[in-house]
């Protein structure tokens, strides 16, 4: 498993960095590791979802080149509003 090495970590950092370890009952070594963890994960999900959207503006694309002559729904409701 890779080793890492962080010098000249400002003490202030140092300080929440253990605080948090404490308080999670880990080690600081253990709490550093879970935040990286979580970072990670989060790094994931994000591409995920930009992957997801990127796949969703595609299908609109597609739909309104099938279907170019789809009302808007916006004016839609907007005409349906000033009718009442």
């Amino acid at each position: 498993m890779p080793n890492l090495t962080v010098r000249n970590i400002p003490k202030d950092v140092y300080a929440v960095l253990r605080q948090d370890a404490k308080r999670h009952r880990r080690s600081l070594n253990a709490e550093i590791l879970a935040m990286l963890a979580d970072k990670a994960a989060m790094a994931r999900r994000r591409a995920s979802a930009v992957k997801a959207m990127r796949e969703i503006d595609k299908l609109r694309e597609e739909i309104a080149r099938e279907h170019p002559s789809q009302p808007d729904s916006v004016e839609l409701i907007r005409e349906d509003r000033d009718s009442r």
